[in-house]
């Protein structure tokens, strides 16, 4: 039985209103707002509003309803939550007011440093006016603790659908997801793709996220004189489908997790690596945070620093024996209690009382 977000002496949350920056086409709406609202709505019965921001009619009108409920009809025991909103626009501004009003039990949400890609003053402003902080890493808490000292780490969940990694594959297939382009490109030409030129044997490179008809071209370029390399960027991904994603993530036999070492992808909640062990994948990532915060070297996954650490991982996952394979796999699989759904929905009820 699920235990109940209550703690002795304490009240239970009731109710979220949970104010988006975008759509469930956003990793971050889906994985951290509609996942989490759907699993407290059927795991405990805490019920909520879940708004986007929308100029079609109904969202409109879904939001008119939410936004006067919570400010002037607040329901008891209730969550007001504004995720990542970092523009000036009419939906932005009625929040402000929103939390000048109702301020007690208001949270801002964020899980990237999206304050150094967008102008900072709306983030700056939601941030020191809630009267809490919930922030995906360990970085992004160290940056802005000085703005909001009620500020509280919730990293990034994992929906936990037990789909998990039954077997090897008989070429040794490694996987990447998210989407290829920015920072994710050049971590992975510094990092990863050097370390499979003249691999002793054939490998399945598989990039899920390569969206870009550009980077299609470039990429397939890039890996045709590679004959070790055997590369599949599927198109048309049903992002939204988390269970054809997690299906997918289970054909892998390893996991890249590549980042670089500056202040934007360090404050990433280490995701990639997350999914990949969700699914029982083993994880060959860099070391940096917030990777190394889940990965155990040689636990659950390996922590490399350059690409001849990627090679000699690759090697080695290749040469393991099935039993050391299986091992780490499940190892995997018993991490993800430090990141799944029940954890993050926890940490909420911490922010609450």
């Amino acid at each position: 039985m699920t235990p109940k977000l209550q703690e002795n002496g304490k009240q239970k949350l009731k109710f979220v209103y949970w104010f988006a920056f975008y759509n469930p086409d956003s990793p971050s709406v889906r994985y951290r707002a509609q996942y989490p609202l759907d699993y407290l709505r059927n795991k405990h019965g805490i019920n909520s509003y879940f708004i986007i921001p929308s100029y079609r009619l109904l969202l409109i009108l879904k939001f008119i309803r939410a936004y006067f409920s919570a400010l002037l009809f607040r329901k008891p025991n209730s969550l007001i939550v504004i995720q990542r909103l970092n523009t000036n626009f009419i939906y932005a501004n009625l929040l402000r007011l929103l939390i000048k009003v109702q301020k007690s039990n208001t949270v801002y949400d964020l899980d990237d440093a999206d304050y150094l890609e967008n102008p900072p003053r709306t983030i700056f402003y939601y941030i020191k006016n809630c009267s809490a902080l919930s922030v995906g890493s360990i970085e992004l808490y160290k940056n802005l603790s000085r703005l909001n000292k009620n500020i509280h780490i919730n990293t990034s969940p994992t929906p936990d659908l037990n789909i998990t990694k039954k077997h090897r594959n008989p070429i040794l297939t490694i996987g990447w997801i998210g989407e290829f382009g920015g920072g994710h490109k050049k971590s992975l030409m510094t990092y990863f793709f050097p370390a499979l030129k003249e691999l002793p044997f054939k490998v399945r490179l598989v990039l899920l996220g390569v969206i870009d008809e550009s980077e299609y071209e470039f990429l397939t370029m890039h890996f045709k004189t590679l004959d070790s390399v055997v590369l599949e960027m599927p198109q048309d991904i049903p992002w939204r489908n988390e269970q054809y994603i997690q299906e997918r993530i289970a054909e892998f036999d390893i996991g890249v997790a590549t980042l670089l070492d500056n202040e934007i992808q360090r404050s990433k909640s280490g995701f990639k690596a997350k999914q990949y062990m969700n699914n029982g994948i083993p994880v060959l990532s860099q070391d940096l945070p917030e990777n190394n915060c889940y990965v155990s070297h040689g636990h659950n996954g390996f922590l490399c620093t350059a690409p001849s650490d990627y090679r000699k991982r690759i090697i080695e996952i290749r040469e393991m024996s099935h039993e050391r394979y299986a091992e780490l796999s499940h190892n995997c699989r018993q991490s993800i209690r430090n990141f799944d759904l029940e954890k993050y929905c926890r940490d909420f009820q911490t922010i609450y009382q």
